[in-house]
């Protein structure tokens, strides 16, 4: 009797022993890359280049950062629920106007027809609000209608901000 308990607890251990490290295999396994099911893109649309070199041509010395999350330039203060930071942080600006030093200028939104969409609209208020909230100028474009160089600066920099440009190109 003694045994046969004995060799059913063996036996026990065994089994759970085996079935854990099964189940690490199969755990290991869902985590693996499957090299096969990938491919190479540009991080920008054709849209979205062809705008950056216009932000590029219009502001010279500045900092153009493409496809930016906005948790790389928000936090939430001390004291406050990280349910505020989560509400944006899997938003993302389409470009992020820097001086030198990485302080930030302006974000830059480019609009077309997606914008028209509820869902986007709703995306679109989230973001208008926290860059208020932060003290950050969000400036629209829309991509059907491309400004001049001229009208970059004075939409991005003010007329204080092309003043300096002019000074910080020379």
């Amino acid at each position: 009797m003694i045994w046969g308990a004995l060799t059913l607890f063996l036996l026990v251990v065994v089994v759970v022993a085996l079935s854990k490290r099964a189940g690490r295999n199969v755990r290991g396994a869902r985590s693996a890359i499957d090299v096969s099911a990938y491919y190479a893109v540009k991080p920008l649309t054709k849209t979205e280049q062809a705008f950056f070199r216009l932000l590029e041509s219009s502001l010279p010395g500045y900092v153009i950062l493409a496809q930016v999350d906005i948790k790389r330039i928000v936090r939430t203060k001390r004291g406050k629920s990280h349910q505020h930071f989560n509400r944006v942080a899997q938003l993302s600006l389409d470009y992020v106007i820097c001086r030198r030093d990485f302080s930030v200028v302006a974000a830059v939104e480019l609009d077309d027809p997606s914008h028209d969409r509820q869902r986007q609209r709703i995306r679109d208020e989230k973001k208008e609000a926290v860059m208020k909230a932060v003290d950050i100028r969000l400036v629209r474009f829309d991509v059907r209608r491309y400004p001049t160089e001229f009208e970059v600066r004075k939409q991005l920099l003010g007329e204080k901000g092309c003043e300096e440009s002019r000074s910080m190109a020379a």
